[in-house]
């Protein structure tokens, strides 16, 4: 799994510094202005998300799936690898999209804030790859096309209206409602882990 993470490595830095630039700036742009603007700080974490996902476009397009079945790796360990890199990939964004907040909100006495963001951001960045990984490993990046971008613009939507509306409600019922958004999307993310191995597996490349 090792080469495999570090052949994504290559590709992320060959083919994504594009979407890693635009996160910089989505990330000094939501930390910007005295009021938290999420349409900037979503995007960060759905870009660290997306980005092992529009990686498999390139892998088909060069018919690197081919290939690796050749080789001496088996299916169920492509895609534990995908998912660990998608892992990572949100987790370096999570936590720096995080670390810059914190800066800006805990000197204001804005904690309650951070917490929110913290229970939120998982929903776009965990549930996007969640939904687009397994469709686009069971059928292909052009069959998933549609289903790619169409869960794109829901997810951003939902996670944009779920913040909203979560700190429009008291604290104690906030609170619970955050913890059930953050379970909710590591749940969604673990079975898709497992769905995904089972459609892989069956997939006749």
């Amino acid at each position: 799994m090792k080469g495999l993470i570090r052949k994504d490595l290559y590709m992320i830095w060959t083919y994504g510094r594009m979407l890693l630039l635009m996160s910089a700036l989505f990330l000094v742009f939501g930390a910007m202005g005295e009021e938290q603007n999420y349409f900037f700080l979503v995007y960060p974490v759905l870009f660290a998300g997306i980005l092992p996902v529009t990686l498999i476009s390139y892998e088909e397009r060069d018919g690197w799936n081919s290939l690796c079945d050749t080789m001496p790796i088996s299916r169920r360990t492509v895609v534990n690898e995908r998912f660990v890199m998608t892992l990572l990939c949100f987790l370096a964004l999570y936590v720096l999209t995080l670390a810059v907040q914190a800066a800006v909100l805990l000197p204001k006495g804005r904690g309650a804030e951070l917490t929110q963001l913290a229970c939120t951001l998982p929903g776009v960045g965990l549930v996007a790859p969640a939904v687009m990984i397994p469709v686009t490993l069971r059928w292909g990046v052009e069959k998933g096309r549609i289903v790619y971008y169409f869960f794109i613009g829901v997810v951003v939507a939902l996670g944009l209206i779920g913040a909203n509306y979560l700190s429009g409600l008291s604290g104690e019922i906030a609170g619970v409602g955050m913890g059930a958004m953050l379970a909710a999307s590591i749940l969604a993310f673990a079975l898709s882990w497992l769905i995904s191995i089972r459609l892989y597996e069956k997939r006749e490349l």
